[in-house]
């Protein structure tokens, strides 16, 4: 999340400028941000995790052969399978993002719905419920040149002609999710291969290895990576409001989703 384009809405582009103002302080990657859900009861359920960015921003290409040129308001977190927060999720896909940034005293509150994106030997796997497609924005402006492009591709599929594979948006969630996993650290890929979070801890320490490739067994390893592999769930949260408060300039903004890529603004009391 280290940079926006011309084409993002405002308030991906304050957003982005604000946790860089921050992390000149804090000197941290990326400040985490407060996930809300509603437990399988009912009950609210927050806690603490760490945004793995916007699709299409980043090491979050859609495409092996995206080198850079899209966009999106579509922002992503990653979790267990077999988390509370899978089950939740699974029950109500309504969530909540909070990020709070001390010392340029901004909050932020996004609020939209949760599609998570499974490995596909992972038993709840299925294909992606969001069209990430219709959030992408080509970062050079050349929106018309596409959808003439994209005219040309249907009425040849129309008429029998060949299928041509859509260059402006062709879309791999799983090479997204893929490269999402791969830009963890080793300690944190090694959690998707340990038990089941929230559950009671086990005794053997060989289920939590600090880092696999520290399994001297070779076999075991690729257990392990394998195991985690699957475990590993991307999220894409499909954002709908954002209410954004600057405590310095005592103003607070509400953004709302007019369009496939349009917002409307409005300036509200703080």
């Amino acid at each position: 999340m280290d940079w926006y384009s011309s084409r993002d809405p405002e308030w991906k582009k304050q957003l982005i400028k604000h946790i860089n103002a921050e992390r000149e302080v804090t000197n941290e990657r990326v400040p985490v941000m407060a996930l809300s859900t509603v437990d399988v009861e009912g009950h609210p359920a927050v806690r603490m995790v760490s945004p793995r960015g916007f699709v299409g921003d980043g090491f979050l290409r859609i495409s092996a052969t995206d080198s850079g040129q899209w966009t999106s308001d579509v922002l992503t977190f990653c979790t267990h399978a077999q988390s509370n927060k899978v089950r939740e999720l699974v029950n109500t896909n309504e969530v909540q993002l909070v990020f709070w940034l001390p010392n340029v005293r901004v909050q932020v509150r996004c609020s939209g719905h949760a599609h998570m994106l499974f490995h596909p030997e992972n038993p709840n796997y299925s294909t992606l419920s969001l069209d990430i497609r219709r959030r992408m924005r080509p970062r050079d402006g050349s929106d018309a040149e596409c959808q003439g492009r994209r005219d040309e591709r249907r009425e040849s599929i129309a008429a029998g002609g060949p299928v041509e594979p859509d260059v402006c948006g062709e879309m791999d969630t799983e090479f997204i999710r893929e490269q999402a996993y791969l830009n963890h650290s080793p300690v944190i890929q090694a959690w998707y291969a340990w038990p089941a979070p929230g559950r009671v801890r086990l005794s053997d320490p060989s289920l939590y290895p600090a880092t696999i490739p520290q399994i001297d067994d070779k076999a075991e390893a690729e257990k392990y990576e394998a195991n985690a592999r699957r475990n590993y769930v991307l999220v894409f949260v499909d954002i709908n409001k954002v209410d954004f408060v600057n405590l310095d300039e005592s103003t607070r903004t509400q953004y709302v989703r007019r369009g496939d890529t349009s917002w409307s603004i409005t300036e509200v009391n703080p």
